[in-house]
């Protein structure tokens, strides 16, 4: 399951992997397993927590922006976990 363009999740009957894209010199995207979970719920977790940790929390409004753009993609996806779904709660 494609997440945006930069992550992607997938899962076997051990894990949920997620995966972040990375061009190769050749242009060919490639898939670079960087975290690996027992439920998707807490791969979504990790993936909004990774994007928030990436804005390097300069300020508050760099960091609402990145979380805004993350649970955008995440809500895109259909089912969202009750945790997430409750944190976009708070601020409506």
């Amino acid at each position: 399951m494609l997440i945006g363009d930069k992550y992607k999740i997938e899962s076997d009957n051990l894990n949920v992997t997620l995966y972040e894209s990375a061009k190769s010199k050749t242009s060919v995207t490639r898939w670079r397993a960087i975290a690996f979970f027992s439920s998707f719920k807490n791969a979504l977790e990790y993936l909004v927590d990774l994007g928030v940790m990436e804005t390097g929390l300069k300020d508050l409004r760099t960091v609402v922006k990145k979380q805004d753009e993350l649970y955008s993609l995440v809500k895109q996806l259909g089912n969202i976990p009750e945790r997430i779904e409750s944190c976009r709660g708070a601020e409506k």
